[in-house]
C-alpha cells in the first residue's frame, strides 16, 4: 500500500482528518525536540548523571497521579478539553520553569520528571482519536505518515535547540511551547471535529484501575505491556551510559544543549527514513511478526559493539540506534498491535500502557543502577551493555508468546 495513493484516495472528510492528525504530530514533536535538550543539559549541569536513577523513580508517583487525573477527566471534558487541559498544564508549567530557575534552579528536577510524561500522554490522547477513526485496513499505509509528520517536528525542534541555545540560552527555549501548542490545539480540535470519536459515546467513568485490570485479563495486552517494558528499559540503559559520556566530554551547559540538540537532530533524521520508508517495508515485506522480531535482534547488535568496544563513537552510535528505532519502526509496529482491540481497551487499557508503563519501566531499570551503583561502583557504566542483551533476550520471548496467542494480529 503507498500512502499517497491511499490518501488521495480518501474522502474529504478523511482527508481533512489525516492532515489536522499529522499537524498535531507535527506540533508535538516540534515542541518536545526543543525543550527536551534543554532539560537534559540543565539536570545534567545540577544533578549529574548519577541523579538520573532517582529522577526515573521520581516519575512512578507523578506518572499515577497523571493516568488517574486523565482517567477521571477525560470521560466528564471529553477528549478536546481533556487535552486542552492537558495543554495549558505544560505550557504553565514551562512557563514556570523559565521564571524559577534562576532562583530555585533546582525546580528543574520535577520539569525533568515532567517532560517524559506529558509527551506520552499527548501522543496517547491522539492517537486514541486516530485509532478510533481509521479503520485497520487502511492503518499500514496511514500510520507511518502520520508518524513521520511527528519526526519531521523533530527534526525542525532540534535545529532550533541545536542552533539557538548558545545564542538565547537553554532556560529561554520553555517559552516556545506557549506559540506551538497553541496551533497544536488548533490542529487538535479541527481533527476531533470530522473523527469518529463524536459518535462514540465517552463512558461515564474511566478508573486507572480498570486499565490494569484489563491488561491483567487479556494476555495479548499483558504481552505488549511486556514488549514496551522491554523497549524502554534498553533505552533507560543506554540513555544513562550516553549522558555519563558527554557531562564528560561537554562540561558547558549551553553548548551540551547546542550538541545535544543536533544529535536528537541526527536521530530524528534517520527516524524520518525509518518510518516513511522503513516502516512502510518491513511491514509489507515482513510482517508485522516479523517486523517485532527484527527491533530485538537489530539493537542486540549494537549492545555486542560496546561491550567489544566501550569507546565515545560506540556508545553514541549504541543511543543514535536505540533512539532511532524507538521514535520510528517501534513506535508504528507498536501502535499496529492495538488495532485489532475494542475501543473500550484502546483508550482504557492504552492509556496505562502508553502513560504508566512507559515510565515505570525506567523506574525498574533505575532500581537496578541504583543497586549496580552500590556495589561496583562506576563500573556499572560498562555492565550496561550486559545487561541489554539479557533483556533482549526476555523480548524476543515475549513476541513469540504474543503472536501465538494472537495469530489474528499478525
Amino acid at each position: 500500500m503507498n500512502p499517497v495513493k491511499e490518501i488521495a484516495r480518501l474522502a474529504r472528510k478523511e482527508k481533512l482528518f489525516v492532515f489536522f492528525a499529522m499537524l498535531t504530530c507535527f506540533c508535538i514533536g516540534l515542541e518536545y525536540a526543543i525543550t527536551r535538550p534543554a532539560s537534559q543539559s540543565i539536570f545534567l549541569s545540577l544533578f549529574s548523571t548519577e541523579a538520573l536513577p532517582y529522577a526515573w523513580l521520581w516519575t512512578v508517583p507523578l506518572n499515577l497521579a497523571v493516568v488517574t487525573l486523565y482517567n477521571r477527566l477525560s470521560p466528564r471534558f471529553g477528549p478536546l478539553r481533556t487535552l486542552g487541559l492537558a495543554a495549558l498544564a505544560i505550557s504553565a508549567i514551562h512557563l514556570l520553569t523559565v521564571f524559577l530557575l534562576p532562583v530555585f534552579p533546582k525546580f528543574i528536577f520535577f520539569q525533568y520528571c515532567w517532560k517524559d510524561i506529558y509527551i506520552l500522554l499527548m501522543f496517547k490522547q491522539l492517537w486514541s482519536m486516530i485509532h478510533s477513526t481509521v479503520s485497520s485496513s487502511k492503518a499500514k499505509a496511514l500510520y507511518g505518515a502520520i508518524f513521520g509528520m511527528g519526526t519531521v517536528g523533530s527534526i525542525l525542534g532540534s535545529s532550533v535547540a541545536g542552533f539557538f541555545a548558545t545564542r538565547i540560552g537553554s532556560e529561554n527555549l520553555f517559552l516556545l511551547t506557549l506559540p506551538i501548542y497553541a496551533l497544536l490545539f488548533f490542529a487538535y480540535a479541527r481533527a476531533y471535529r470530522v473523527s469518529s470519536l463524536l459518535e462514540i459515546p465517552q463512558p461515564e467513568q474511566i478508573l486507572a484501575r480498570e486499565g490494569f485490570s484489563l491488561i491483567a485479563k487479556n494476555r495479548y495486552l499483558l504481552g505488549v505491556l511486556l514488549l514496551v517494558v522491554c523497549m524502554q528499559v534498553s533505552v533507560a540503559l543506554v540513555e544513562y551510559r550516553f549522558n555519563h559520556a558527554i557531562e564528560i566530554a561537554i562540561p558547558s551547559q549551553d553548548l551540551r544543549t547546542a550538541a545535544v540538540g543536533k544529535l536528537m537532530g541526527l536521530i530524528n533524521i534517520l527516524s524520518l527514513l525509518l518510518q516513511f520508508a522503513g516502516s512502510f517495508l518491513l511491514l509489507q515485506f515482513l510482517g508485522l511478526r516479523r517486523s517485532h522480531f527484527l527491533i530485538p535482534i537489530l539493537l542486540s547488535s549494537t549492545a555486542i559493539l560496546t561491550l567489544f568496544n566501550p569507546s565515545f563513537a560506540a556508545i553514541a552510535l549504541a543511543f543514535i540506534t536505540t533512539k532511532s528505532v524507538d521514535f520510528s519502526l517501534f513506535g508504528v509496529i507498536r501502535e499496529m498491535l492495538f488495532v485489532p482491540l475494542k475501543h473500550d481497551e484502546k483508550f482504557r487499557a492504552k492509556a496505562v500502557i502508553d502513560v504508566f508503563a512507559y515510565r515505570t519501566s525506567k523506574a525498574a531499570a533505575s532500581l537496578l543502577l541504583l543497586t549496580l551503583q552500590f556495589w561496583v561502583g562506576s563500573q556499572v557504566f560498562a555492565l550496561t551493555g550486559t545487561i541489554s542483551l539479557a533483556i533482549f533476550a526476555l523480548w524476543l520471548a515475549t513476541v513469540a508468546l504474543l503472536f501465538r496467542k494472537a495469530p489474528a494480529a499478525a
